[in-house]
C-alpha cells in the first residue's frame, strides 16, 4: 500500500534526501497546499502487515512517544525512557537536520524486530491545511521537517523494518470509553490502587529523571516551600540541564496530579485503541513503570500482574548513549544483535507455547531466562569492545505477555480468556469485547519497556 511518503516521492519526483526537502522548500504556497491534500488523499491505514508473536513490533503513537506528549496540553516533557522516541520532533523544523528523531527510531530497533509509528507527515499536512491561510507559511516548515526526517529512515521504510500508520483520531471514540473505564477503577470507593498511586508513580519517575540541584528544589516544593530558591534552576541550567529545567517549572506551574494521571491513561488508551484498530499485530512499549502499571489497574497490585505477565527481563548495554552513525552501525554490522533477536525469537516462541499449556510465569520466566543467556552474553562482550556502547551502564529490556497465564487463546470463549487475563484494564478490553462475541487479537501479543538495571 501506497504511504504519505511514497506520494510525496512521487508528486515532486525526487528520492528520499536534502533534494526532496528542498523541492518542498521551493514550492508556492498553492503547490505546498496541493501537496499537502495529495499526502491526506491517501487512504488512512488498515491493518498493519501481520507479524509472528515471535517478533517485537512496539507501536509508537504520537501522543505516547513521550514520558507524557503533553502535561495537560500545555508543556511537551522530555523522554526518560532509554527506548528515547520522540515523534514530534519529526515535524520540528527545530529538530530538523539534528538527528533526534532517526536516532530515537534506531536505538528502539537495536532491541527489536521492527517498529510502526504514527505517520508524521500526514500529521503535519493534517496541521496545515486546518491553519488560516496567512499561518500556513509557518506549518509549511513541518511538512518539509517531516519529509527530511523519513527520508533519514527511508531505507527502514522501504524495507518495511518500520511501518508509518495513519488514523486521523479514528480511534479516539474507542480510547476514550477505555481511558473512563481506567479512571472509574481508579476513583472506585474500594479501588486498591487509586490516582494518588499513579501520581506516586509519576512523581518517582519524574523526579528520578531530574540534575541533583532540581531534585532538590522538588523537594523544598513538595514540602511546602512556594518560595525556593531560584538559584537551583540556574544551576541545573548552568549544568546543561537547560531543557529539562524549563519543562521542571512548567510541571511545577501547572502541578496537577489528577490532569497529569488523566493524560498518562490517555495516552496509555490510545495505544491499545490503536493497535486493535490496526488489526493488532503491534506490540506496547511502555514508556515508563506507570504505563505498564495501567495495562493492569483493577488488579489488587497492578505492579504484580505486570511482573506475573513478564516473560523476559535481561540486562542488555546501554542504548541511550550511542551516536546516529553508532547505531547505524551496529544495527547494520553486530552479530551479537542479530543473535539477540534470533534467541529472543525462539524465547518468545517456547513463552508463547507454555503460557497456552497453562504453564506458570515463573517457570516460564526462567525458561526464557536461559534462552536468552548466551546472547546476552555476547550482547555485553560485543558492547565492552565498544568506544561507546555500554561501558558501565546497563539497562533491563523486559517483555511481558498481555494476555495473562494461558494466554488469549484463540477461538476460546471470552469468559475463559477474561479469567486468563486476571482482571484490570486487559480484561476490561476483553469483557467489552464479548459482548461483540470478539476477542483482541492483540492479547496475544506483547508488551515492551525498558528500565534501570536491578
Amino acid at each position: 500500500m501506497q504511504s504519505s511518503f511514497d506520494a510525496v516521492r512521487e508528486a515532486l519526483g525526487e528520492s528520499a534526501g536534502p533534494d526532496l526537502t528542498s523541492a518542498i522548500d521551493a514550492l508556492s504556497p498553492d503547490r505546498v497546499d496541493a501537496l499537502a491534500e495529495t499526502i491526506l488523499s491517501v487512504p488512512r491505514s488498515g491493518a498493519l502487515p501481520k507479524r509472528p508473536v515471535t517478533e517485537i513490533w512496539p507501536l509508537i503513537p504520537l501522543r505516547s512517544s513521550l514520558f507524557f506528549d503533553h502535561l495537560n496540553n500545555e508543556s511537551p516533557a522530555s523522554g526518560y525512557a532509554p527506548s528515547g522516541i520522540r515523534l514530534s520532533a519529526a515535524t520540528d523544523p527545530r529538530a530538523s537536520g539534528t538527528g533526534e528523531f532517526s536516532t530515537g527510531i534506531m536505538r528502539a530497533l537495536l532491541y527489536s524486530h521492527g517498529l510502526a509509528i504514527e505517520d508524521p507527515l500526514s500529521h503535519a499536512a493534517e496541521m496545515h491545511l486546518s491553519q488560516h491561510r496567512e499561518l500556513r507559511e509557518v506549518t509549511r516548515a513541518s511538512i518539509s521537517a517531516a519529509a527530511a526526517s523519513l527520508s533519514e529512515i527511508a531505507q527502514l521504510l522501504d524495507h518495511d523494518v518500520v511501518n508509518v500508520f495513519y488514523t486521523g483520531g479514528d480511534e479516539l471514540g474507542a480510547a476514550g470509553e477505555l481511558g473512563d473505564s481506567i479512571l472509574t477503577t481508579l476513583d472506585a470507593d474500594a479501588s486498591p490502587y487509586t490516582v494518588a498511586d499513579a501520581w506516586d508513580e509519576f512523581e518517582v519517575e519524574f523526579v528520578s529523571g531530574l540534575s541533583p540541584a532540581l531534585q532538590t528544589l522538588w523537594k523544598e516544593i513538595r514540602g511546602g516551600n512556594r518560595a525556593p530558591d531560584p538559584s537551583y534552576v540556574q544551576r541545573a541550567v548552568d549544568e546543561g540541564d537547560a531543557a529539562l529545567a524549563e519543562t521542571f517549572i512548567d510541571v511545577v506551574r501547572i502541578l496537577n496530579p489528577r490532569n497529569i494521571v488523566e493524560n498518562a491513561i490517555a495516552g496509555t488508551a490510545s495505544t491499545l485503541a490503536l493497535i486493535r484498530m490496526l488489526g493488532g499485530s503491534s506490540d506496547v512499549l511502555c514508556a515508563t513503570p506507570l504505563m505498564g502499571r495501567l495495562l493492569f489497574i483493577g488488579a489488587p497490585d497492578p505492579a504484580e500482574q505486570l511482573r506475573m505477565h513478564e516473560v523476559a527481563r535481561t540486562e542488555v548495554p546501554n542504548i541511550d548513549v550511542l551516536s546516529p552513525s553508532d547505531l547505524v552501525t551496529i544495527r547494520r554490522s553486530s552479530d551479537s544483535l542479530a543473535t539477540w533477536r534470533k534467541d529472543l525469537a525462539e524465547a518468545l516462541d517456547y513463552a508463547d507455547r507454555n503460557r497456552r499449556a497453562g504453564i506458570d510465569s515463573r517457570t516460564i520466566q526462567t525458561g526464557v531466562e536461559e534462552k536468552l543467556a548466551d546472547a546476552r552474553e555476547s550482547l555485553r562482550r560485543e558492547a565492552k569492545k565498544s568506544r561507546v556502547w555500554g561501558g558501565q551502564n546497563t539497562i533491563s529490556f523486559i517483555a511481558g505477555g498481555l494476555g495473562g497465564a494461558g494466554g488469549a487463546a484463540i477461538g476460546g470463549p471470552p469468559s475463559a480468556v477474561a479469567a486468563g487475563a486476571a482482571s484490570g484494564v486487559i480484561a476490561a478490553f476483553i469483557q467489552a469485547a464479548a459482548q461483540r462475541r470478539s476477542v483482541p487479537g492483540f492479547l496475544d501479543r506483547h508488551y515492551v519497556a525498558f528500565a534501570k538495571a536491578r
